[in-house]
């Protein structure tokens, strides 16, 4: 990884800051890559768009699904190449029936579970039911595998198209959020890690796997909360920027003052929705921009 970040409304190289202007010509002309982490309170849900190729990360509850809906719309997105689904639960996939129901979609990723771990909770049975009206069968996400993010009009762009590998889940568990999901997405010299909800034993079993967790950007797992990110896996990482999705003044207390400290201590920059709303990372494959809803 060796990406120039640039944070907020300006670029950062060393001591340099790039005006606006630069910085808007970057967006608009350069970044091709745009990752965003969408404000869902209390919930994860990611879009990432390449050269017309589109990935959707959970979704949130039920009640979001209008504002997912509307917010693909707002950015042309008539197509999912892939959907994951990193764990069913309800604040990762509660409103993923009607998502699928309402756009054409193509490979649907999720984990498989065990037998007593798979749900019967109305949302991940209409998420079936939406699957089977569609005709659409759901891959297993297996450690290893690694997809193209190149849709139709990706496939004539010249550039090498995005790839994510499966990182995980790699054992079975007895807490669904372990099951979930962790994938790592690379374009060219940059790279982003996604971990759903996974605690420390989940980390701990990745870690062992020896597979590459290496990122310029981290989605923190599960909220922020105390029970995940333990410093022998953000130090895998190594995070230059981190994203945390949760929810304005929400129960659980998250982020946890842990993880603050950890951030804190490491001097990792860090963007959280309750705080920012929809956080959007752009790249193009070298550098990497970020904007919030609060510098728009």
């Amino acid at each position: 990884m060796g990406a120039a970040f640039v944070y907020s409304s300006y670029l950062e190289f060393g001591d340099t800051e790039v005006p606006q202007a630069a910085v808007d010509s970057f967006i608009a002309k350069d970044a091709d890559l745009e990752i965003h982490f969408i404000d869902v309170g209390q919930g994860d849900c990611s879009l990432i768009l390449w050269e017309g190729a589109s990935m959707l990360i959970d979704c949130g509850e039920k009640e979001y699904a209008d504002d997912v809906l509307y917010y693909l719309k707002n950015h042309n997105v008539d197509r999912l190449d892939y959907v994951v689904t990193t764990h069913p639960h309800s604040d990762h996939m509660g409103g993923m029936s009607e998502i699928i129901s309402a756009v054409d979609v193509g490979k649907v990723i999720a984990p498989k579970v065990s037998a007593e771990m798979t749900p019967t909770t109305k949302s991940y049975e209409k998420f079936l039911l939406a699957l089977q009206s569609k005709g659409l069968k759901l891959t297993a996400a297996k450690p290893g595998t690694v997809y193209e993010l190149s849709g139709k009009t990706a496939a004539s762009v010249e550039k090498t198209a995005p790839e994510f590998e499966i990182i995980a889940p790699v054992d079975d568990y007895d807490d669904l959020n372990n099951y979930s999901v962790v994938l790592r997405l690379t374009y060219g010299s940059t790279a982003y890690l996604f971990t759903g909800d996974i605690e420390k034993k989940a980390e701990k079993d990745i870690l062992g796997s020896g597979a590459d967790l290496s990122a310029d950007v981290l989605k923190m797992a599960h909220h922020g909360s105390s029970s995940s990110t333990s410093e022998k896996f953000f130090d895998a990482v190594s995070p230059r920027l981190c994203v945390i999705q949760c929810g304005a003044g929400n129960d659980y207390g998250h982020p946890h003052k842990e993880t603050v400290e950890l951030l804190a201590d490491t001097k990792t920059e860090y963007y959280r929705t309750d705080v920012y709303g929809t956080v959007t990372v752009y790249s193009d494959g070298s550098e990497i921009f970020v904007r919030t809803d609060t510098n728009l």
